[in-house]
């Protein structure tokens, strides 16, 4: 399976999703802490990415660590934010501290194969301090057979960039995301990688199972999504409750 995207071409990736709204993201999500979390400044930011989500919560005063599994994710954060950017993955978290704030933006849970669910959960909720919080969302997209092609276009000032996808559901609540992406300057490759559709009571009862308190939302505030039922998951720890 190719990961290209993510693994060898942040660039590209930052291209294609550069219209991403990760300002109103988040502002949810601090909305959210502020109204439900501890009030520390400590957060972990799972699947980072290149670090958009991560630069805006340091902006926003937090002291944040950033972790994602690709090394060229990590390396083009880490130009971006003077936030700590790490390589690791679930559910083996390279970090020892407890965090106020927990937050894996863009469908990260999705990205967990079914046996990593249960402990990458264990994983987030051990890394929460007292009513620390922790915010997630997932996609909910499975289709019920092969998608047909879809082209996408991404204009931008150094030319367009195209991604031809199809999604194709296989096995147990799984889908594989197949994709071929086009660069202005010629470059085509490959980007392969599969997804699961966790029901969205599943997810709440094994955060209930962990102790914590959950609320769910659409994608992040916004009911008014279509075509896919999305949720953005946000869990409380109180104090001693775990």
């Amino acid at each position: 399976m190719s990961e290209a995207l993510y693994a060898d071409r942040p660039d590209v990736y930052d291209a294609l999703y550069a219209d991403k709204e990760y300002d109103a993201e988040v502002e949810f999500v601090v909305e959210q802490f502020e109204a439900k979390g501890n009030g520390g400044d400590r957060a972990l930011v799972v699947g980072c990415g290149t670090g958009e989500h991560s630069t805006r919560l340091r902006e926003r005063g937090f002291e944040v660590t950033g972790v994602d599994r690709y090394e060229a994710m990590v390396e083009r954060a880490r130009t971006k934010s003077d936030a700590e950017f790490r390589v690791g993955r679930l559910p083996d978290l390279p970090v020892d501290d407890e965090f106020d704030l927990v937050f894996l933006p863009f469908t990260v849970v999705d990205h967990l194969p079914p046996e990593a669910f249960a402990p990458s959960l264990r994983a987030l909720a051990d890394a929460l301090a007292d009513d620390g919080l922790l915010v997630f969302d997932t996609m909910g997209e499975r289709p019920p057979e092969p998608t047909a092609l879809q082209l996408y276009t991404y204009d931008r000032p150094e030319g367009t960039y195209a991604r031809l996808v199809q999604k194709r559901p296989f096995g147990d609540r799984r889908v594989r995301w197949d994709s071929l992406v086009v660069t202005p300057d010629g470059d085509v490759f490959a980007d392969v990688h599969d997804l699961t559709d966790y029901d969205r009571a599943v997810v709440v009862g094994a955060l209930e199972v962990l102790g914590l308190s959950v609320e769910t939302f659409g994608w992040y505030g916004d009911t008014e999504q279509e075509g896919y039922d999305a949720t953005v998951f946000v869990a409380s720890a109180g104090s001693g409750s775990r």
